[in-house]
């Protein structure tokens, strides 16, 4: 196995938003004044765990498929809205000292149950997609590589076995738990039966930071502990409608989800690295549409995006050609398109996959 090379800076797309950054303040100065903490955002954990929850109940006493299309149709979505937020914290712009910080992250773990996963993806989120948006080899958010070009190569010579692994994708990852569990363990080999090639790029990619076991530990607990609540309050069922829409949320069926993120980076436009969703799906996601913003003011809380489009047009003009339901949408249809386009999937990397690079 082979080592990707240390970075030795900044991509190229992330010092472009350094540039967007510089262009905004000299044309409108008092737009650093709007970086910042928002401690209200707080005030929506209780709200979040009221709506998740009271919607847990409300389901807890019905039919299996009633509770499997609830958690595709709004569990989902609440949990998009709850996992929004730590995009907030893990900029610290809920709270920046470290005891409440702590204690904001342990209410959100009370909703999302992530078991510290959400704590990596603080870690990664600032120290891998930041500073390295478009560059495959240091941000964490590209698909695998060979991964990709094990499906394209499929796609290519046998078409029909892929819209067979697409659909059984589909079917895996509409289970309890599915996309958690089981899709992982049953569609990489097959993957690599049906391509006759690695489906797991050898190289490390990830250079940034994670977190340690102690650091991991409290959210552990609480995690725990909530689900044994919801568990002991509500009743299994109740407790499935949690887990179903975790599941549909990280999976292929996660429409808001997938759909954002095929919409946020295209990957190979310089120019414009990042592009935002404008429009009613902000209410609910607390302004994480406002993507290209965010990347240019990280400092900046979700409340105060709104005002950085509206105050800097002629820098953030770039807008999603898709929303989050027709780019989910394409993709499927796409068996799976890329998430992001870039230069080098134009080109065959199986000997790097095989290790032999």
């Amino acid at each position: 196995m082979t080592d990707s090379p240390r970075p030795k800076g900044i991509s190229p797309q992330s010092r472009r938003h350094n540039a967007m950054r510089k262009a905004a303040l000299a044309a409108h100065p008092d737009l650093a004044n709007l970086s910042g903490t928002q401690p209200l955002t707080a005030l929506a954990l209780p709200l979040l765990l009221a709506v998740h929850w009271s919607l847990a109940w409300w389901v807890s006493d019905q039919p299996v498929w009633v509770i499997g299309l609830s958690a595709f149709l709004i569990g989902q979505l609440t949990y998009h809205s709850a996992a929004s937020l730590i995009h907030e914290t893990c900029h610290k712009l809920v709270f920046r000292n470290p005891a409440p910080k702590l204690a904001f992250d342990l209410g959100l773990e009370v909703i999302l149950t992530s078991y510290g996963k959400q704590l990596t993806y603080q870690h990664q989120h600032v120290t891998s997609h930041h500073p390295f948006v478009g560059d495959y080899d240091n941000d964490y958010e590209h698909e695998d590589l060979c991964a990709l070009q094990a499906r394209f190569s499929i796609g290519k010579t046998r078409p029909a076995l892929q819209h067979a692994l697409t659909a059984l994708t589909l079917f895996l990852h509409a289970l309890p738990l599915g996309s958690v569990v089981l899709a992982d363990k049953i569609l990489p080999p097959l993957y690599a039966w049906a391509s006759g090639r690695p489906v797991q790029d050898p190289q490390d990619r990830f250079n940034g930071t994670s977190p340690t076991a102690s650091d991991l530990r409290p959210f552990i607990v609480v995690s725990a502990i909530s689900n044994l609540t919801l568990l002991a309050l509500l009743g299994p069922w109740a407790l499935l409608y949690h887990l179903w829409s975790l599941s549909f949320f990280l999976g292929k069926l996660g429409v808001s989800n997938l759909g954002q993120s095929l919409t946020e980076h295209p990957g190979d436009d310089d120019e414009n690295p990042t592009r935002s969703t404008y429009g009613p799906i902000n209410w609910l996601l607390f302004n994480t549409g406002y993507h290209n913003e965010h990347h240019s003011f990280p400092t900046v809380p979700w409340t105060r995006l709104p005002t950085l489009h509206r105050t800097a047009p002629e820098v953030f003009h770039a807008q999603a050609e898709q929303s989050y339901a027709a780019a989910w949408w394409a993709h499927v249809r796409g068996d799976f398109t890329a998430s992001r386009r870039l230069k080098l999937h134009a080109q065959d990397h199986l000997d790097r996959c095989k290790g032999e690079t």
